[in-house]
């Protein structure tokens, strides 16, 4: 019997930015995985493109990231630093996964930043000192953005590899 986002520990920000999606229930993947995730668990998934992945990891690092908006934002100490790094191979796959994230975080204030190669250093700089709580990025230029201490990686307690089963 399959349950339904409203039946999962979840936010009710988060039910209402999954229904306004139209997510009313979990796929597969995202019923193996969110208890797991949603209960601090260490997981490794694997499935087909188009079967709810990026929603297996995202669901619980939303719940998870502490927002402007949420109470306890003033008690944070490093306020607008990343708290959680999603790491993708490809630009194409940063950029989908930072929609994903921003449609079902928006309601929260939860700011995310997608940051790879082939575009300006500035914006994306500006936008880490501007404070960000999610940072998506491809492996060089995350590489590239430490190397010049532009990011500090001293506050993420979240850490997403999506890897690229070609090789």
């Amino acid at each position: 019997m399959s349950i339904t986002f409203a039946e999962l520990p979840l936010r009710k920000e988060t039910i209402e930015a999954l229904h306004q999606h139209g997510f009313t229930a979990p796929f597969a993947i995202q019923e193996m995985v969110l208890p797991i995730a949603l209960a601090d668990g260490d997981v490794i998934g694997q499935a087909k493109t188009g079967t709810g992945k990026t929603l297996a990891f995202g669901i619980p690092v939303i719940e998870r990231v502490i927002a402007p908006n949420d109470s306890d934002w003033a008690g944070l100490p490093n306020q607008g630093k990343p708290q959680v790094l999603i790491v993708v191979p490809t630009r194409e796959l940063c950029v989908q996964v930072t929609k994903d994230i921003e449609e079902l975080s928006s309601n929260r204030g939860i700011r995310t930043l997608a940051v790879y190669g082939g575009r300006a250093f500035e914006p994306q700089i500006e936008a880490l000192e501007s404070g960000v709580e999610i940072v998506v990025g491809t492996p060089g230029r995350l590489l590239d953005l430490c190397d010049s201490k532009a990011i500090r990686l001293d506050d993420v307690y979240w850490l997403i590899a999506i890897l690229d089963n070609q090789f």
